[in-house]
């Protein structure tokens, strides 16, 4: 008898467990390394007019994991988020492209590809590529499109590139990055259905990104610190498309209650037409500066701006905001504190889309403790309050609007010649709802699972 009742007890709770929302695994805000249908570069930086053994230089590669002939659009953005060019790079199945950014600022050129480089003829079993044009989400226009693509870049394009990454203006004046000596940016790259120059920001663009997630990548950073070459590597930010699949430019429903492009599909049909997953806006990087073994930390920040697609040359400055909270703890727990101006003004200065600072420095981030250790962490709350415009009826989003987005990479530097570089622990997710300030009551720590 008591083995039947504990068994009518088990049906009871079966029955009122609440279902599964879905059974996709993939269904999901939290970002993984698994293919995807956009792939993110925060942060690249290159000295061009240096020697190449000694310059400073960032390397990245696409890859293509599927069978089928894919088409990546590669954009590279400034520091103040302005698009300032694209190219398409056509993958054969299973291909793999790389490329260095070097190449491109110093020397002029970038790798070209085709929709005419054969396809494998004797593979292994299994690992037969499709014909270059049996994608059936490409348009028509892909064998003309495609056939030697970006070509040869004119002399003017290049002056131009150069300017615009080191002084941050175009060749009309119009101020759409900061000034530095070396070239610093961003890049994006989506899957998409033909060869264009097309810009993500473009009305027409979403007539041509797809949503199949097929494309891997990873990137390598080559540096002289004090005089010393260091390389780093990380795989790329992988941001999958849900759900997956489809034709160009099709109108589909998502989980996700905003997208990556979200702040560029105000004019379009769907505001989530893009399927791509947001990115969370809250981090816990570690950070390491001074020692025995004089171990040095940088982080490389991504931050989303606030322009939109019909954004004019005024808008992008902008996109320098402030952060809105930073916490640095040393191994005592001791916390030091900075917030934006929203609390204690004037708070810390704007900063640009992407940059790279010491977790050191002092005058963004909160000052070190008097305690004397050299670590701790820091917990970044990098939302920059310009999403406001945004809202939903889903729970904890509501008039307070959407999190911007951001990421944060980790890179730390030892005597002699070691340095590691990885992604910062992020403390929720792109779906995770706005993150309180600790100066105003709001708890420190893993955010909370949203409610359904």
């Amino acid at each position: 008898m008591k083995r039947s009742l504990f068994a009518f007890a088990l049906l009871l709770l079966a029955a009122s467990a609440p279902a599964a929302s879905t059974t996709n695994n993939d269904d999901s805000c939290d970002i993984a390394w698994q293919p995807a249908a956009t792939l993110l570069l925060p942060y690249f930086e290159v000295d061009f007019n240096s020697k190449q053994p000694a310059a400073q230089q960032t390397l990245f590669t696409i890859q293509n994991i599927s069978t089928m002939p894919q088409i990546a659009h590669v954009t590279l953005w400034t520091d103040l988020a302005y698009p300032a060019w694209s190219f398409p790079v056509f993958l054969t199945g299973y291909d793999v492209q790389p490329f260095n950014l070097y190449d491109l600022f110093a020397n002029g050129v970038i790798v070209g590809t085709s929709a005419d480089t054969p396809t494998l003829t004797n593979p292994t079993p299994g690992s037969q590529p499709a014909d270059n044009d049996a994608n059936p989400n490409f348009l028509p226009d892909v064998r003309t499109a495609c056939a030697n693509v970006p070509g040869t870049l004119p002399a003017s394009l290049i002056n131009d590139l150069r300017q615009i990454f080191t002084s941050g203006k175009t060749s009309d004046g119009c101020q759409v990055g900061n000034a530095h000596a070396n070239a610093i940016g961003y890049i994006t790259i989506d899957v998409v259905a033909t060869c264009t120059t097309a810009k993500p920001t473009s009305f027409g663009y979403a007539a041509i990104r797809l949503y199949d997630n097929v494309l891997t990548g990873d990137y390598e950073q080559l540096a002289q610190v004090s005089g010393r070459q260091y390389a780093q590597g990380s795989p790329l930010v992988h941001i999958r498309a849900i759900p997956e699949g489809g034709a160009a430019g099709a109108v589909v429903a998502t989980s996700l209650p905003y997208t990556f492009y979200d702040r560029y599909n105000v004019a379009q049909a769907s505001r989530t037409i893009d399927r791509r997953q947001p990115l969370p806006s809250v981090f816990a990087p570690r950070f390491i500066a001074g020692g025995p073994g004089g171990l040095n930390t940088t982080l490389k920040i991504w931050r989303e701006g606030v322009t939109t697609s019909n954004a004019v040359c005024n808008d992008y400055k902008n996109n320098a905001v402030q952060i809105g909270e930073a916490v640095r703890f040393d191994e005592h727990e001791n916390a030091t504190v900075v917030s934006s101006c929203l609390v204690l003004c004037p708070g810390p200065p704007p900063t640009p889309a992407t940059f790279s600072i010491p977790a050191a420095q002092t005058s963004i981030l909160p000052g070190l403790s008097t305690s004397g250790d050299v670590g701790g962490w820091l917990y970044l709350n990098l939302d920059n309050g310009g999403s406001a415009n945004y809202s939903t009826s889903r729970p904890g989003y509501g008039q307070r609007g959407r999190a911007s987005q951001a990421w944060v990479i980790t890179s730390m530097f030892a005597e002699p010649t070691y340095a590691t570089e990885t992604a910062a622990v992020a403390l929720g997710n792109g779906c995770t709802p706005r993150a309180g300030l600790s100066t105003q009551q709001a708890q420190i720590g893993p955010a909370p699972n949203p409610t359904p």
